[in-house]
């Protein structure tokens, strides 16, 4: 058997981008790497070919996560490609603003569906077609921990899919396992200002928030460490103890 058909096999969904290219660079080292994208398609094939060029076996998967059972399709399709899947990490998300006084239905749906809905189907075609070796991460946000009524549906998928870990790890008992991550401040996002990030970035503890590629290591580390299961990993330099009663973007103005 070639050293390519025994290296494991990662999913990260919304891959092309932020987060989750630095995910995929990260374990291109040790593992065959499925790319999910929706409107990166350029970004993503870019990636595929870099990684490829670095020795790990690549592909490009489509699926639009606004129509949850897109995921359900795409899973399939990874495990056939490759012939197994031993990780998946769920870091595609929608991000924008509302509040518990003003927000639409339509848009909490939209965002229910990305960041929450879709995570979910994702998972469970992982549990049909994943190794006995299956590990499933979460990306969440540090504000799981230290709740704040600002991007309220946004919070909202997180919340339940930091919920979703302890069910998920009970239903599938020595079959996967299931983590999470909670960044804080990582990477300027919608409209922020270059200065609003860095002010942003350093309320906190240790005066930092966490970068990509630390959140990428942190997935390595759970990976490697099977004794970690049904438990949420914090990069945030302890900014979840400031009691902030906003989102630190606005604490910080």
């Amino acid at each position: 058997m070639s050293n390519s058909a025994r290296r494991p096999v990662c999913l990260v969904t919304g891959g092309a981008r932020r987060i989750g290219r630095a995910i995929l660079k990260e374990l291109s080292t040790d593992f065959d790497l499925a790319i999910h994208a929706n409107q990166s398609r350029d970004e993503a094939d870019s990636l595929a070919h870099e990684l490829s060029s670095a020795g790990a076996r690549t592909g490009v998967f489509l699926a639009d996560f606004s129509n949850p059972d897109s995921a359900d399709e795409m899973v399939e399709s990874v495990a056939a490609h490759f012939g197994r899947l031993d990780l998946v990490i769920n870091s595609a998300s929608t991000f924008e603003y509302d509040s518990p006084s003003e927000f639409s239905a339509d848009t909490m749906q939209r965002i229910l569906a990305v960041n929450l809905v879709a995570q979910m189907v994702v998972a469970r075609a992982f549990g049909k077609v994943g190794t006995p070796d299956a590990t499933l991460i979460n990306i969440l946000d540090n504000k799981v921990f230290a709740p704040n009524p600002d991007f309220f549906s946004y919070s909202l998928a997180k919340f339940a899919m930091k919920s979703a870990i302890d069910m998920l790890a009970l239903h599938y008992r020595g079959k996967m396992r299931v983590c999470g991550i909670a960044p804080g401040v990582t990477l300027r996002s919608g409209d922020q200002t270059d200065e609003n990030f860095e002010k942003s970035w350093q309320y906190s503890l240790t005066g930092t928030g966490s970068t990509p590629e630390q959140i990428a290591r942190t997935a390595r580390f759970i990976w490697e460490t099977k004794a970690i299961n049904a438990d949420t990993i914090v990069l945030d330099g302890g900014q979840r103890l400031l009691s902030m009663e906003r989102d630190v973007a606005f604490v910080v103005k």
